[in-house]
């Protein structure tokens, strides 16, 4: 319960600081006595359509040991693009593709995980052919981590000109 407050009120304070953020709170829960954060920034609020953007999700071990997230996919840090109306326009079709296999993903005490994404406003992180391009309007770059241990989930919005 106490994390889905915390998603809500990430959620909020997307809304109360409009286009103009670059990063939102972080979402973040305990695993044993470790405190594991996920946080995702973009390097630009507002992007010409067509002009790259850096997203980048961080994983973050605050503990004082390892930390070992359990997971039923191969997919451990997902991320998606959604428009102002919830819809997911990435990944396109709104569904990816993961082996179904389990995973873990360890952690160090005091050590992050980064994973970085440039989009350009389309259907695909990576330039695909023929290119389809999104509508200017207002997205919302999503990065979760789906573990056995509890959900992680943050936000971060970017305006399409």
């Amino acid at each position: 319960m106490k994390l889905i407050g915390r998603a809500v009120a990430a959620g909020l304070g997307v809304l109360a600081l409009g286009c103009n953020a670059t990063t939102t709170a972080p979402s973040d829960t305990m695993i044993g006595a470790n405190l594991v954060r996920l946080s995702v920034s973009s390097s630009a609020s507002e992007v010409a359509r067509g002009t790259p953007v850096t997203l980048q999700v961080k994983l973050s071990n605050e503990g004082t040991s390892p930390v070992t997230l359990h997971f039923s996919d191969s997919c451990q840090i997902n991320s998606y693009i959604r428009n102002s109306t919830g819809q997911t326009v990435l990944p396109y079709g709104g569904w990816r593709a993961c082996l179904g296999v389990l995973t873990d993903l360890t952690v160090s005490p005091g050590s992050d995980v980064f994973r970085e994404f440039v989009w350009t406003g389309s259907t695909a992180f990576q330039s695909e052919m023929p290119l389809r391009p999104l509508p200017p309007g207002q997205y919302f770059f999503t990065a979760e981590v789906p573990a056995s241990e509890g959900m992680l989930r943050a936000t971060v919005p970017v305006k399409i000109e």
